[in-house]
């Protein structure tokens, strides 16, 4: 008995997917199957686009933190004074020194404000000397491109769930009013015959 059950479900989950020619079933009975199709298809390629666009970005970040990792490298300066009041915000600006005389050289560098200023601190320099942010990092360029293939996916979610749920909705119109447009000609049958 159970395995004829289970044989029924299936041949239900398959009428109602391929419902083959039905004399009273309408166009609109055929969006369901053909939207689920839509949507797999949709999510298989949204998969294959983000999974592109998160390793085409994370090639282009790469060779920015090699090419910043080349122009930049980093030196200990002592921090010599510190310039100005931090409250309130989230850094401060500090005079730095580093090199030996007579080659030392001077800059006014931002502190984390909870950073200490006292001692020695790290400074990035650029080819010309002048100071400069740090360069990008290998997990910096591996989370930019996890964010660019995460954004395609919630994009293209977003995108999928509006159309589908503004295709329903007009789907939804059209079957109400073939449904009143039917009533409108059985409906006056009905209510003779119930007389």
């Amino acid at each position: 008995m159970r395995a004829d059950r289970n044989g029924s479900d299936l041949r239900c989950l398959i009428r109602r997917i391929f419902p083959g020619a039905n004399p009273l079933r309408r166009r609109t009975d055929y969006f369901e199957p053909v939207a689920l199709l839509l949507v797999a298809l949709i999510a298989v390629a949204t998969v294959v686009a983000a999974l592109f666009v998160a390793q085409s970005e994370l090639r282009g970040r790469l060779a920015d933190v090699d090419r910043e990792q080349a122009a930049k490298h980093q030196v200990v300066a002592t921090v010599v004074a510190e310039l100005g009041d931090a409250s309130g915000t989230a850094h401060r600006p500090v005079a730095v020194r580093w090199g030996q005389a007579p080659d030392e050289h001077f800059a006014v560098i931002q502190l984390p404000a909870r950073a200490p200023a006292a001692g020695t601190v790290p400074v990035w320099l650029d080819q010309q000397g002048q100071p400069t942010s740090p360069p990008l990092t290998r997990a910096e360029a591996t989370q930019a491109a996890g964010m660019a293939g995460a954004s395609v996916l919630l994009g293209s979610a977003l995108f999928t769930t509006v159309a589908l749920m503004g295709a329903r909705l007009i789907v939804t119109r059209r079957r109400l009013a073939a449904w009143a447009a039917e009533w409108e000609k059985v409906g006056p049958q009905w209510r003779n015959h119930a007389s």
